[in-house]
């Protein structure tokens, strides 16, 4: 069963110098952790999907439950605020941890 998830997080900086310097970071971990991929990029969002990976039907099974994390960034007191959701399952389930996007907001 897929696990709903919404986090909201500050950083210091302009939206488009946090999306900037997170973009890479998020890319990687979410490629480690969850087998996700870029698969949307606005001015102010992300947008990470299940990868296509063996066995098929399971890349098939996480795209049909709506497996994905959006990330949001918008101007906030003293910064950024960087809002993800989400709905992981399986072993995706340790992204919807908010201790894994401190860690990422503190790695950039």
């Amino acid at each position: 069963m897929a696990r709903s998830f919404s986090h909201d997080l500050s950083v210091a900086g302009s939206p488009s110098d946090v999306q900037a310097r997170l973009r890479g970071v998020m890319i990687e971990r979410l490629r480690r952790s969850a087998k996700m991929r870029l698969a949307g990029e606005r001015p102010s969002s992300l947008t990470f999907r299940p990868r296509w990976s063996w066995p098929v039907l399971l890349a098939i099974y996480r795209m049909v439950s709506g497996e994905a994390v959006n990330v949001t960034f918008s101007a906030g007191e003293g910064g950024t605020q960087v809002a993800v959701s989400g709905k992981v399952a399986g072993n995706a389930e340790a992204v919807a941890d908010r201790e894994f996007w401190s860690e990422i907001v503190g790695a950039a």
